[in-house]
């Protein structure tokens, strides 16, 4: 009787949806922001918009039973490049929520900001590309005037 029970079990655990869920590695186990090779580009810049896509044109994703939620697109004004030759203008897309890594940015100062691209030429960010900019050797980067998408949480506090 056991047998049958955890067959069904396992079959119920293998085509349950998969958990949305971020997962980054701690910062103490990434190189430095700027020496990153999953890093195309970095800047400081102030947000001017946020929207949603038009529909339609980034439609959610369907995994296993589960709906991934639509990005976001954040349009900044760069005012200072850290990395790469990034333009005076620059569209940043995000998950639209944390569980699945979106970042959210803020209009109440400026943003650091790292992004990767791709051969299209678009910017993307994530939580965990945001995350270490508090961590040495990324500090030294920003000002304090600058905010902080995301304070690392195995960071010590100083």
């Amino acid at each position: 009787m056991l047998k049958p029970l955890a067959a069904l079990a396992a079959l119920a655990a293998l085509s349950a949806p998969a958990a949305l869920a971020c997962s980054c590695l701690p910062c103490d186990s990434q190189p430095p922001l700027l020496d990153s090779e999953y890093i195309n580009g970095a800047f400081v810049g102030e947000l001017l918009s946020v929207r949603k896509p038009a529909s339609g044109s980034f439609p959610s994703e369907t995994e296993g039973g589960f709906e991934y939620p639509a990005e976001l697109v954040y349009l900044f004004k760069v005012t200072r490049s850290l990395k790469g030759d990034m333009p005076k203008y620059v569209m940043v897309r995000s998950a639209s929520n944390s569980a699945a890594c979106g970042v959210t940015f803020s209009f109440e100062g400026l943003n650091a900001v790292a992004v990767s691209s791709n051969e299209a030429g678009s910017y993307r960010s994530s939580m965990c590309s945001q995350m270490c900019w508090g961590a040495e050797p990324n500090r030294s980067l920003i000002t304090e005037d600058t905010m902080q998408t995301w304070a690392d949480p195995f960071a010590a506090e100083e």
